[in-house]
């Protein structure tokens, strides 16, 4: 599984920085979810949401909204430290920084998931599962 085209070389700070201005969702591990629009990213550990200081590489996972969606990537599926009841078990890995993965959101709004990668257990890529009709000989 080669994954040497989608290396970005910058840090979770480095991308979130993109994002500034953009509404986001926190996934915290104490109190949940937490959204928001990201008004500041500090060069070091915090960005400012709502008022609030948050260091990103403390957090669960971080859904930033209205980012295209894009066809590069590979189909994986991730286990996270945090129960996530399979939800990323089929997601298009976009992008693979120093210290976090970024995944291709489902649904309609088109987003990003950013993972810190303290919170990522492992990558897999999915099964195909093939359902083959089993037919009845009837004579």
């Amino acid at each position: 599984m080669s994954w040497h085209h989608l290396r970005t070389g910058k840090t979770l700070q480095q991308r979130l920085a993109q994002f500034q201005g953009h509404i986001a969702e926190l996934n915290t591990p104490r109190s949940g979810l937490e959204p928001g629009r990201i008004r500041q990213v500090f060069p070091r550990n915090f960005i400012k949401v709502n008022h609030q200081l948050f260091i990103p590489l403390s957090l669960n996972s971080i859904r930033v909204f209205d980012i295209p969606r894009t066809r590069r990537g590979a189909r994986v599926g991730i286990r996270t430290t945090f129960p996530s009841r399979n939800a990323f078990r089929n997601m298009r890995l976009v992008g693979v920084g120093i210290d976090y993965i970024e995944l291709q959101g489902k649904g309609r709004v088109p987003s990003r998931i950013l993972f810190p990668l303290s919170s990522v257990e492992s990558i897999y890529r999915p099964h195909r599962q093939s359902y083959k009709l089993k037919r009845t000989c009837i004579r």
